[in-house]
This record gives C-alpha cells, sequence and structure tokens, in this order.
C-alpha cells in the first residue's frame, strides 16, 4: 500500500481532535459559536494556537519518528525548523495542509487549512495517553469525535 492509500485508509479509522474547546458544540446549543470561531480565525490569533499545535507536534517528535508530507513534498524526521515552517504555513494560507504519518503505531495527525484543531487518526491508548498530557500542557484539549 503506497503512502498516499495508506492515509486514506487511517481517515477512516477512530478519530480525535486537539482542540481550543473541550469538547464539540452541538448545533442546538445556545452561545456565540460562529463569532468565538471567527474571533480565533484572525490571524493573530490562529496564530498562537498554531504555535501551540507546534510546540505539542515538536515535544510529540522526541517520541516518535514522523514521515510528513506537506503539499507535495515529503520527508522523514524533518528538521525542528522545517516543521514548524511547514505547520506555521497552515495558519495563515486556507490552502496549505500537512499530514504526519507515525508508523510505528499506524496513526494519522493532520494539520489542515487554517482549522483551529488538529485531527489525530487511529491512535492506540500510548498515543492518545501522551497526546492528551503535551495538549494540556499547551491549554488545548483532547477528544474523540462522533465518526
Amino acid at each position: 500500500m503506497d503512502y498516499y492509500n495508506k492515509i486514506e485508509a487511517l481517515m477512516n479509522k477512530t478519530c480525535y481532535v486537539i482542540d481550543i474547546l473541550p469538547k464539540r458544540v452541538e448545533k442546538e446549543n445556545g452561545g456565540q459559536y460562529f463569532a468565538v470561531e471567527d474571533y480565533y480565525q484572525r490571524k493573530t490569533e490562529s496564530i498562537k494556537i498554531f504555535q501551540k499545535f507546534k510546540d505539542i507536534l515538536l515535544k510529540l517528535n522526541c517520541y516518535y519518528d514522523f514521515q510528513v508530507c506537506y503539499q507535495d513534498r515529503c520527508s522523514v524526521n524533518p528538521s525542528p525548523d522545517k516543521l514548524t515552517e511547514w505547520i506555521m504555513q497552515c495558519s495563515i494560507s486556507r490552502k496549505k495542509h500537512l499530514s504526519i504519518y507515525i508508523e510505528k503505531e499506524d496513526a494519522l495527525i493532520a494539520v489542515n487549512n487554517g482549522d483551529l484543531y488538529m485531527v489525530l487518526y487511529n491512535p492506540n491508548e500510548e498515543l492518545i495517553t501522551l497526546a492528551k498530557e503535551l495538549a494540556r500542557s499547551e491549554g488545548l484539549y483532547v477528544w474523540k469525535t462522533q465518526n
């Protein structure tokens, strides 16, 4: 199975998000979800969030080898400077995306198009536990989605 087929297959597995909110906001909830989301989508605010994503991913890369694809470039364990550059490009451009395959765990992390969350596909318990600790240290949350 080639890399892109592997990524596609993993995107159909169990999914968690690393998010600024502790749980999904349901449609019937009151509140100002869309106004708050618009606020955090502003360049200065989204950059702050992506800096947290960067810190989580750099620390996670200390424990796991990463196979990273950014746009049309792929690299195994890119330098911290290169990984940071790619992550931060995702914060400022709606057309950028980053996929990180962790072969040892057969898991995938996706950073997409200026979203305010990262997606973690097919994580085992060890990876989830570590992701939760790292997210918590950055003031973020990890929760399971409803597929």
